[in-house]
């Protein structure tokens, strides 16, 4: 126990003297990174309270606006819109088939119709070929 009194009696000045050293060679620079880090603590409360507000004013705008309310309605209509446009695609195509049937059944009546006339035209050539004449003195 007397040579640890005496032996850190001897070394009292020697760590003394290397503390003091590594004070003077870091502490500059823990100073300044203390500084530095209450600005930063400064900054981040600054914008933490600004996120806050921020956070409040959204809430009361989706409170008075209804805004939670404004989007399931535009949710509503967006889809009751698709549902129109298709609606309206099968009608398109529906009625595209519709019109090429018309035009198809229309070229058929064409046809029959001239087949009709081209039978009565026959018809009345066989008519008028049957029909006496008389006969011409040469």
């Amino acid at each position: 126990m007397a040579s640890e009194a005496a032996s850190s009696a001897s070394t009292s000045p020697a760590v003394s003297i290397c503390s003091q050293s590594v004070v003077n060679h870091y502490g500059v620079t823990f100073g300044c990174l203390g500084a530095t880090l209450d600005k930063l603590n400064t900054r981040q409360e600054i914008l933490t309270v600004a996120v806050q507000k921020e956070g409040e004013r959204l809430n009361e705008g989706r409170a008075k606006y209804g805004v939670d309310h404004m989007l399931t309605l535009t949710n509503i209509y967006r889809n009751k819109l698709v549902k129109v446009k298709e609606d309206m695609q099968i009608l398109t195509e529906r009625s595209a088939k519709l019109r090429k049937r018309a035009v198809r059944l229309q070229e058929e009546k064409q046809r029959e119709s001239m087949d009709r006339e081209a039978k009565r035209a026959k018809e009345r050539q066989r008519e008028k070929e049957l029909i006496a004449r008389p006969a011409t003195e040469d």
